[in-house]
């Protein structure tokens, strides 16, 4: 069926008015709630890791993404459209350190202050990104402050980790902490991972290893994945103190723009990817 003129028209106010109620709740300043001691959370300890590439292999397989390239750590693959888990190698003298390197899933998270439609959300304690409504503007891909979005060329839309958010919430765990064999990954409450994490760092700092640290647990009003570091976060690739981007900085000088190029495309978007939806039908 063709839109009219008039239904076109229709659309289009309704997008406008939408997106503007839209931005003025959106980029509020609306306080985050503190991650609960209950969130499910994941926690990886480096000092356990040993670099096996399963928890990316398993990544990989369960949400069928291609095998794109071998992985190893003087080579490591990046994180992209298809590979939403990877490991960060550390080479101290002739031995290697791992640290999983995938979205943390933050109380804070970037990528949703600054996505202009809503795709991203929090779903619970989990940040997800709906390809239904992402429009692959790639402004999430430049706010994450751990480089965790990026786009899919062909599809047109960002894409990352989901915390396996269909297995948790199905009382499984996560494909990653399921597949490694050394328990470098750990999948639970948040509250238990912290004491444990917590203890942990306290043993590698009475063992003489005095850099130990728990990340993860303050930054951004508090992430889901936490990690025990046996050195400082940023010698594992880690920002030191990650900053929230907001749709004012950097991306005030884009919101008029925003704006009005959004009420133009959004109708456009929806009538394309409704003649899409109904050629594959």
């Amino acid at each position: 069926m063709e839109l009219g003129r008039r239904n076109f028209l229709k659309a289009s106010a309704g997008a406008a008015a939408g997106l503007i109620l839209f931005r003025s709740t959106k980029f509020g300043n609306v306080a985050k709630a503190a991650p609960a001691e209950s969130d499910r959370a994941m926690l990886v300890d480096v000092t356990k890791c040993i670099g096996c590439w399963w928890c990316y292999a398993a990544c990989k397989n369960y949400n069928n993404n291609p095998e794109t390239s071998r992985p190893i750590s003087e080579e490591p693959p990046e994180l992209e459209a298809d590979c939403w888990s990877t490991l960060f190698p550390l080479k101290k003298g002739d031995e290697w350190s791992h640290r999983k390197h995938a979205c943390m899933h933050c109380t804070e998270a970037s990528c949703e202050e600054v996505c202009p439609t809503g795709a991203i959300s929090h779903q619970g304690e989990i940040v997800v990104i709906d390809q239904e409504w992402c429009i692959g503007c790639g402004y999430c891909v430049q706010a994450c402050p751990f480089g965790v979005p990026h786009k899919d060329e062909h599809l047109g839309t960002a894409r990352k980790c989901t915390f396996c958010i269909d297995r948790i919430n199905n009382d499984q765990i996560p494909a990653c902490a399921d597949a490694c064999p050394t328990g470098a990954i750990q999948y639970g409450r948040r509250g238990d991972l912290l004491e444990v994490a917590e203890t942990q760092v306290q043993a590698l700092k009475d063992a003489g290893t005095l850099t130990a640290n728990l990340y993860g647990k303050n930054e951004l009003g508090g992430l889901h994945v936490l990690y025990v570091l046996d050195d400082s976060p940023s010698v594992y690739g880690l920002p030191e103190e990650p900053k929230l981007a907001t749709a004012k900085v950097p991306f005030q000088w884009l919101s008029g723009i925003l704006m009005g190029g959004l009420v133009a495309v959004v109708p456009f978007w929806f009538i394309f990817k409704r003649k899409k939806k109904i050629e594959a039908e």
